[in-house]
């Protein structure tokens, strides 16, 4: 059992907790941190969380592992601390606000014998697993898009003229961060590191990140990411191989899946769409795995440092002077 600390209290904190409960106590939320001592009360009776603490030395004091769903700027300082008092960290998306950040902390949690993953849930639900299999009937794969473009809940309250930390990019936030990487991490994970990468961005007036596009260049095979936080789009994702093509709804939460070749089509993955609630659970379980076996899953570490890396990339390359 992995006693917890949450780091936090928004939604995705919230997620946690119900998902925390599908793990047969592999995982066991037992404190809440927030500067705020109002409300870290509030938010751990309101989820059936035991303690809470508005120092972060005292939340160390108590856990095995720290959750960390902070702000990203709050990340690397957070998880760093965690990880020189001994504690394993699962950090969410993305894992830091810079690609050296990961680097070092990755380094810092193998040299100190812990545990640190970025919480990439949808790389961890069965469906992808299924989708990575299907891969291998479309034989040489050529082209690639996914697609995420979702009209964010607080955009209206930024162009109403309030501020909104979601939509600062001082707080290291941009929507290839938040939506983007929905699209980056899975073909990072599929196809491995592209040779090159191009790509464009629109940015507001504060110049964040708003939209964009970013293309892999793979040498055999192309893939385009388009993301969005000021539209709304309905566009599948496809993955199209010599002999046909897979269709996925959502690169986030895939619901449905269809394999088209020439001899017809077959639906392989059919089902109500979940919340991210009730799939987080397998993010938690493979990363209590990783702790039982002592050692960081290479996997996910190189997926969160190329997909890092690629973010600063692009972001540096579209970037505007708003000065």
């Amino acid at each position: 059992m992995l006693r917890t600390g949450i780091v936090g209290t928004n939604f995705i904190s919230e997620w946690f907790i119900e998902a925390a409960r599908n793990t047969d106590g592999r995982v066991d939320p037992v404190t809440v941190y927030s500067r705020s001592a109002d409300r870290a009360a509030e938010f751990a009776s309101a989820h059936g969380v035991p303690t809470h603490v508005s120092e972060y030395a005292a939340l160390l004091d108590v856990v095995d592992l720290v959750y960390v769903a902070s702000p990203t700027s709050a990340h690397f300082p957070q998880a760093m601390a965690a990880i020189e008092a001994g504690k394993h960290v699962l950090v969410e998306k993305t894992i830091t606000a810079n690609h050296e950040q990961a680097v070092r902390l990755f380094t810092a949690a193998e040299a100190a014998g812990v545990v640190v993953m970025e919480a990439t849930r949808h790389l961890h639900i069965p469906e992808f697993a299924v989708i990575r299999d299907a891969i291998e009937r479309l034989g040489t794969v050529r082209y690639a898009r996914f697609e995420q473009q979702q009209y964010s809940s607080r955009y209206d309250r930024f162009r109403a003229g309030e501020h909104v930390n979601a939509f600062d990019p001082t707080l290291g936030n941009s929507a290839l961060v938040d939506i983007g990487v929905y699209g980056l991490q899975p073909l990072l994970d599929f196809f491995g590191e592209p040779r090159a990468h191009t790509g464009v961005s629109v940015r507001l007036d504060n110049g964040f990140d708003a939209a964009g596009s970013l293309t892999l260049d793979y040498g055999s095979m192309v893939a385009d990411i388009v993301y969005s936080k000021i539209a709304q789009g309905y566009s599948p994702c496809v993955i199209v191989g010599e002999r046909g093509e897979l269709a996925i709804d959502s690169p986030s939460e895939p619901s449905r899946v269809t394999l088209r070749t020439r001899e017809g089509e077959t639906a392989i993955i059919d089902h109500p769409r979940l919340r991210p609630a009730e799939t987080m659970h397998h993010e938690l379980n493979a990363f209590a795995d990783q702790v039982e076996e002592g050692a960081i899953n290479p996997r996910w570490r190189d997926v969160s440092i190329a997909s890092r890396k690629i973010i600063d990339e692009h972001l540096a390359r579209t970037a505007v002077d708003i000065a």
